[in-house]
């Protein structure tokens, strides 16, 4: 009972426990967030190219198709762009920035890093940033489980082999970024976001798109005989920060919680801090009981 007696905690010194029990079973959480960004005036497009976008074959898409700043565009039509084209008018210039700020945005820290890499061999995986430092390939089926966002960052190149797919997941939160050029072979079934920073980005006859491609200044798109259909996803606020909430419109991305870790100390920091809190909590408990007793 004596020891008790001496352990003798004041009102601020239990507010600072408090604070540190919170704060450590918060800061784990909210180092878990792997976030989408918001495309802007980038949302309502399914393919923009950077120098040039050609087509052959019956290709259609449901968003806009455009290019900025080149001004090489042809075969639409006879291809179908649903939103319409933009030859390097306002509205494909203001989308190249926004695309450009994405890609950054996109630069998130990874939670796994691999060379050249067949995604197919780690099927399925569940949400957070996966990093290449060479290139991914896809050879068969890759399943995205659960719910939240997945972020795909390669230095160099996307490739797929013919009849390949990207399953599960919401197209609205998978993003691919893309440092060189990405290429969808025959028949490929694929979803989410794809933007690359340059080089030629093809689609071969009969491959499918959920979501976009979306190719940077330097970079070319070529598409053939492909369906590209954006996702309709809810709006959760602009970038002035005005919420839209309720309303949808073709790709602007949510934000999710995924497997994304900023930094595996402060994780053990936030843990530790808990872990105290949770001991001195009991303590207090303990001479409170005590107390009581006495």
């Amino acid at each position: 009972m004596s020891a008790i007696k001496k352990f003798n905690i004041g009102p601020l010194t239990t507010i600072a426990v408090m604070l540190a029990f919170v704060v450590g079973i918060i800061a784990p959480i909210s180092a878990l967030a792997a976030t989408s960004p918001t495309l802007v005036g980038a949302a309502g497009y399914s393919v923009l190219g950077g120098a040039a976008v050609t087509c052959t074959g019956t290709t259609t898409t449901t968003g806009a198709v455009g290019v900025s700043p080149g001004s090489t565009f042809g075969a639409f039509p006879p291809c179908i762009a649903g939103g319409g084209t933009h030859n390097n008018d306002a509205s494909a210039i203001a989308a190249q920035a926004d695309s450009l700020t994405a890609f950054g945005t996109l630069d998130q820290t990874c939670d796994h890093t691999y060379g050249l890499q067949d995604l197919t061999l780690l099927s399925p995986l569940g949400p957070g940033v996966y990093c290449s430092t060479s290139s991914f390939i896809l050879t068969g089926n890759l399943n995205l489980t659960g719910s939240g966002v997945w972020i795909f960052k390669t230095v160099s190149t996307l490739i797929t082999s013919p009849g390949s797919s990207v399953t599960g997941g919401n197209p609205c939160n998978v993003w691919w970024r893309i440092g060189s050029s990405a290429t969808l072979d025959t028949t490929t079934a694929f979803i989410g976001t794809i933007i690359a920073q340059n080089g030629v980005s093809a689609m071969n006859t009969g491959a499918s798109l959920n979501g976009r491609l979306l190719v940077l200044s330097a970079g070319t798109v070529t598409l053939n005989a492909n369906v590209i259909t954006g996702p309709t996803c809810l709006v959760t606020g602009s970038s002035s920060g005005s919420s839209s909430s309720g309303s949808t419109v073709p790709g602007a991305p949510n934000t999710g919680f995924g497997l994304h870790s900023t930094s595996p100390e402060y994780n053990l920091i936030g843990y530790c801090l808990g872990a105290l809190g949770l001991i001195t909590l009991a303590l207090i408990a303990r001479r409170q009981a005590a107390k009581k007793h006495w």
